[in-house]
């Protein structure tokens, strides 16, 4: 998966490792504002094998962030167990305890 940087020139996105943080990984890549996907052009490889959870892990999130605006009268408990019974490998990853406050901050602040 890529960050997209601010960097944005008026004819190039400049892209690079969304796992930088975790990893030290330095892919890079530029694509075309003008075209699509199939002209991304990597200049720097990655340093680790694909993350097959990202996006479970990105539609868990999704998925609670909704759910804890819609489901008003729940406890954050109730919410984040509802949730994860359909996403029980990212439930194992991100536990109640560290998104927690998180939860809260969402529902207090529907703007996030």
């Amino acid at each position: 998966m890529f960050n997209i940087k601010e960097l944005e020139t008026i004819l190039h996105r400049y892209l690079s490792c969304a796992e930088f943080r975790r990893t030290g990984c330095r892919e890079r890549a530029t694509i075309l504002l003008s075209n699509d996907v199939d002209n991304l052009r990597v200049t720097q490889a990655h340093n680790h094998p694909p993350d097959m959870w990202a996006m479970e892990r990105l539609t868990f999130l999704t998925a609670l962030k909704s759910a804890v605006r819609t489901m008003e009268t729940a406890t954050m408990k109730k919410v984040y167990e509802t949730v994860a019974e359909n996403f029980p490998v990212s439930a194992m990853e991100i536990s109640f305890p560290s998104i927690k406050s998180t939860l809260h901050r969402w529902r207090k602040d529907p703007k996030l």
